[in-house]
């Protein structure tokens, strides 16, 4: 089934049962894909190339190094203007794939075939590619829009059950954003993840992307949960998975939202995202540990004031904010303007974990 998207839109939305050669790029074309999935696509009758690259790209290993060895693969092969690079893996591989092809020969195109629900939700589609730096995340990376997405659900059926619930929280972030309680609400409970939900996301985020392909004002928005999110997951280690650092961004982003002014979240929405959220408190680190973290994120800016010697007191963010019932907002301030919303998070899900 291919999702409708807006008129002109750069990338191609599929979205099936199974995998569809078809769907394949008919010139030249490579694969980069995850070497966990290989059998899974030959099982599927799929082609592989002779050249293709089965690889492990872990989250730590997401760096312009790794890119390295794969560039110069494809220089040797030798894969020319012409060809399409297809992606064939979770969020952290299409992140670096796309980022490769955005600097192999000043760009060749490349299709997403994005096989966790996570990389379904948010990594696939938009053309933000990217890899990290010591800094923080994704510090480096390219607008680059793959021609194609192609979204294979029974792809999903061997994912355990945290990476199932890793990719809800990107679904229940689109539902924030809109202000839809009752969408987040479903998608809070306990049970499967629905084809439809993925639909409504996808097709929400293309219109977003396609108005704003640069990030320039309203695809800010999709950044909801992860301004603190991502402090979260670096100063976790990376022990907590992307999208459950993004869950706690979220839930803290409620309380930042009620300081700021705004209407306060209903109390059935607030404890749905306490209990999903507290097997996950021991995760989660200190507000010292988050701090530098945050003065560092791509979406801050220095403000008027202090000189480069003096950054964090005039970095400001560009903060997303949740209304129930009504379209988030976005705010800019300060890093420091989080810490109660931690202190809230931290306390509330030590008491959900303790009531359960």
């Amino acid at each position: 089934m291919r999702l409708a998207t807006p008129a002109g839109f750069a990338t191609e939305v599929f979205l099936l049962e199974g995998p569809d050669a078809a769907l394949l790029p008919e010139g030249p074309w490579t694969l980069v894909g995850d070497q966990r999935l290989r059998a899974a696509w030959a099982q599927a009758g799929m082609p592989e190339p002779r050249h293709a690259l089965w690889v492990s790209v872990p989250e730590e290993e997401k760096r312009l190094g790794t890119l390295i060895p794969w560039l110069e693969h494809w220089a040797r092969v030798p894969l020319h203007r012409d060809a399409t690079v297809v992606a064939l893996g979770g969020g952290v591989l299409s992140d670096m794939t796309g980022l490769a092809a955005a600097l192999y020969l000043r760009g060749v195109a490349w299709q997403v075939w994005p096989t966790t629900l996570l990389a379904m939700a948010d990594a696939s589609l938009g053309g933000k590619t990217g890899a990290d730096l010591d800094a923080g995340k994704n510090l480096v990376g390219a607008f680059h829009a793959p021609r194609r997405l192609v979204a294979c659900t029974n792809l999903l059926a061997s994912l355990p059950e945290r990476q199932l619930d890793n990719g809800r929280w990107e679904l229940i972030k689109t539902a924030l954003i809109q202000g839809e309680m009752d969408w987040a609400l479903d998608m809070l409970q306990d049970g499967p993840v629905k084809l439809p939900w993925v639909e409504r996301a996808l097709a929400f985020k293309a219109g977003v992307v396609h108005r704003d392909p640069r990030e320039s004002g309203e695809r800010r928005l999709l950044n909801l949960g992860h301004t603190l999110g991502h402090a979260l997951e670096a100063a976790s280690g990376y022990h907590l998975l992307h999208g459950e650092a993004v869950g706690m961004g979220l839930f803290a982003a409620c309380f930042l939202a009620e300081e700021q002014g705004l209407k306060p979240f209903p109390a059935e929405v607030l404890g749905a995202l306490a209990r999903r959220l507290a097997p996950l408190a021991p995760l989660a680190a200190p507000w010292e540990a988050c701090l530098p973290l945050l003065a560092r994120d791509k979406k801050a800016e220095r403000g008027p004031g202090p000189s480069v010697g003096q950054a964090e007191a005039a970095i400001q963010i560009h903060c997303i904010l949740p209304r129930p019932g009504e379209p988030a907002v976005q705010r800019v301030l300060p890093p420091q303007a989080w810490e109660s919303s931690h202190a809230r998070l931290l306390s509330l899900l030590h008491q959900e974990g303790v009531r359960a």
